[in-house]
């Protein structure tokens, strides 16, 4: 499993000094606070109903369309470590580490960390660079300090190590075993069998069976008593074209994870339904995703709809302790020896 050290995308907001430091985010709270989260950049000509975080810059979209009604979070309908292009947020702000351009901000509080031009702000933003063309409709701010809102998304932008946090969540589902779910292939379409565990937990293992799984026309879920179902499969490829038969798009919205744990390429051609994890990957979605995205870059197409994850993720295991060699506890004692040996002769 190829993974990215932790230089990600703490991003590089260099110039975020705030005045205070806000808790990092859970995996959990990634995924019940935000609707795409991705590494790199993003180049969108469509929707995402939700919160949305890009460590790189971003082109085109519109975001956090539910306007004003999303999930509890200090941070901003749109966060960004680069800068932003012809895009329009609906609700809750935007956090901006680079300049801003032939964008509107319709709603919320915002913090601009470069320049500004041909830009609306509706709610009051703070722009540190130079304005060009800017219209301060909800008024200009002297500092981040100017209300409480601006200031909690200005701290809360820099606060958590997403790339960390979700390789790591991908990591640690990639080891759970099934729980005994299966999958029964006939003809063209694919059937998921969930058993869950006493927590309510179903593991499907699909490394075996997800090339032809992925070529297939149609999939149906029996989730049965499962609250939360984990996907593993370990291509690097997936051009996923299945139909999610009777509505069961938006039923795993908030269920499942589907964990791309090995992948760099995705492309999707129908409505697809559940978290999309696949860390090290690009995504180009040609239909409405329902549920959270979680991607290195992304190539929007289609629509990405708010369905929090509200599922019990299993507690990371436990990390182990490391007993010292007998070699290293020698020369531990030696060290003390000569210490004490100093401190006779003085």
């Amino acid at each position: 499993m190829l993974k990215k050290t932790a230089v990600s995308v703490l991003f590089v907001f260099a110039g975020f000094a705030s005045s205070a430091i806000a808790t990092p985010l859970t995996a959990t709270e990634v995924l019940q606070q935000f609707n795409v989260v991705v590494e790199g950049s993003i180049a969108s000509t469509s929707t995402v109903q939700g919160r949305t975080y890009a460590g790189g810059a971003v082109a085109g979209g519109q975001y956090a369309q539910k306007g004003n009604n999303l999930p509890a979070s200090a941070y901003a309908g749109l966060t960004t470590g680069g800068s932003v292009s012809g895009v329009h947020v609906n609700g809750k702000g935007a956090v901006v580490g680079g300049s801003i351009s032939g964008s509107i901000i319709n709603s919320g509080d915002s913090v601009v960390r470069g320049s500004a031009a041909n830009s609306t702000f509706n709610g009051k933003a703070y722009v540190a660079g130079a304005t060009s063309g800017v219209n301060f409709n909800g008024g200009q701010a002297a500092n981040t300090a100017a209300t409480p809102a601006m200031q909690a998304a200005a701290d809360a932008a820099n606060s958590t190590n997403f790339a960390q946090v979700m390789d790591n969540l991908s990591q640690q589902l990639s080891l759970l075993t099934s729980t005994g779910s299966w999958v029964s292939i006939s003809g063209n379409r694919a059937t998921f069998n969930a058993v869950a565990d006493a927590t309510g937990l179903a593991v499907f293992d699909l490394t075996l069976i997800d090339t032809q799984l992925f070529g297939l026309g149609e999939f149906q879920f029996n989730l049965g008593s499962a609250t939360a179902v984990i996907f593993n499969t370990d291509n690097s490829s997936y051009n996923i074209s299945a139909n999610f038969l009777g509505g069961s798009a938006h039923q795993l919205g908030s269920k499942a994870i589907w964990n791309f744990y090995n992948a760099t390429s995705i492309t999707t051609h129908s409505q697809f339904g559940g978290a999309l994890l696949a860390t090290d990957a690009l995504l180009n979605n040609n239909q409405e995703i329902i549920g959270t995205v979680v991607v290195e870059n992304l190539n929007q197409k289609g629509a990405i709809l708010q369905a929090g994850f509200g599922g019990t993720l299993p507690a990371p295991a436990a990390p182990t302790q490391s007993v010292p060699e007998p070699s290293v506890l020698l020369l531990m004692a030696l060290a003390l020896c000569a210490m004490a040996w100093c401190v006779r002769r003085r």
